[in-house]
């Protein structure tokens, strides 16, 4: 369906703006406005969603396995939301969260914690520029930053379901992560628990029994978004960096769920789906089909999110 855009081509690494009006082809890169997200067309498909019994490290809620088809293409953010975006966002609007603190890793105590008022998306307790993604931000938070890109961009901005985000995920692969099941590989894609973070944040922590990754993607904690390499969708971090908050009310199993790609808006709507692990985390996390359920006012400083745009109705 035609439809007015700020619309970019990508060429090699160059990224260059005009005004065009057409439909968008699988694999376009586009932004609606200078300050909005990078967003790639993602083609229209059909995968399996969940993990195989077969799948080392796998978890109950990850099945029983079920076919997806998404009939139409839409768009899914390049990066995740950075925090120089989340920035604008907060400054036009002028938006204020109700929601609490953040978790954040203390690293001279070796623990999480979630009671200092002064560790935000702002100051999230590690050191960050506004090409990081934005972390310390609730799902009401997301879900507030889209509706506000809505609004300022005419063009329905929103989270991506959970069924959708595996499929960018995924974006035609099978295996337990986008580039295969091996998860020493994962340093040439994904900023993840490895090497960097056990020395930098957690010296002297026992590599064995935390499960991290036996390779170094050369970050302690955020990386820049774009930093490691894409998917064969044109994404990028869907594996790590940060987990992504999705519309989806949390289910222990997919008995019942979806299979056309929407949102599934019934179970537990307290807590909401998130996607694709961290920096933080070991290498039974950092797969295609694992999932977690967190409240919707939590924050989280290995928490962030990325957006979708609906391209027809």
């Amino acid at each position: 369906m035609p439809a007015r855009v700020l619309f970019s081509f990508l060429f090699g690494y160059a990224v260059s703006a005009i005004a065009v009006t057409q439909t968008l082809a699988p694999g376009t890169v586009f932004r609606d406005c200078p300050d909005c997200p990078e967003m790639v067309v993602v083609p229209a498909g059909s995968f399996v969603m969940g993990s195989p019994e077969s799948e080392v490290s796998r978890d109950k809620d990850e099945s029983p396995q079920h076919r997806v088809t998404i009939a139409r293409s839409f768009a899914v953010g390049r990066y995740e939301v950075t925090r120089g975006q989340f920035a604008s966002f907060v400054t036009e609007s002028g938006y204020r969260s109700p929601d609490g603190n953040c978790w954040y890793w203390d690293g001279r105590e070796g623990k999480g914690k979630d009671d200092d008022p002064n560790k935000s998306w702002r100051e999230p307790g590690f050191p960050q520029n506004d090409r990081h993604p934005v972390v310390c931000v609730s799902w009401n938070d997301a879900k507030a930053y889209a509706e506000w890109l809505t609004k300022k961009t005419g063009n329905r901005y929103r989270l991506l379901s959970e069924a959708e985000w595996e499929y960018a995920a995924r974006a035609g692969t099978s295996t337990a992560r986008p580039w295969g099941d091996e998860a020493s590989e994962a340093c040439q894609y994904a900023n993840v628990g490895d090497l960097t973070r056990n020395r930098v944040v957690s010296p002297g922590a026992n590599k064995q029994w935390l499960l991290y990754h036996d390779c170094d993607d050369g970050s302690a904690y955020t990386a820049q978004v774009g930093s490691y390499q894409r998917n064969a969708f044109g994404l990028y971090d869907m594996i790590g960096n940060v987990w992504e908050w999705t519309e989806d009310c949390y289910n222990d199993s997919y008995t019942g769920a979806p299979t056309d790609g929407a949102a599934w808006l019934s179970g537990d709507c307290a807590r909401r789906v998130d996607r694709g692990a961290s920096w933080h985390l070991n290498i039974r996390v950092a797969r295609s089909a694992k999932r977690h359920g967190a409240a919707v006012g939590n924050r989280y400083g290995i928490v962030g999110f990325r957006l979708a745009k609906t391209l027809t109705e």
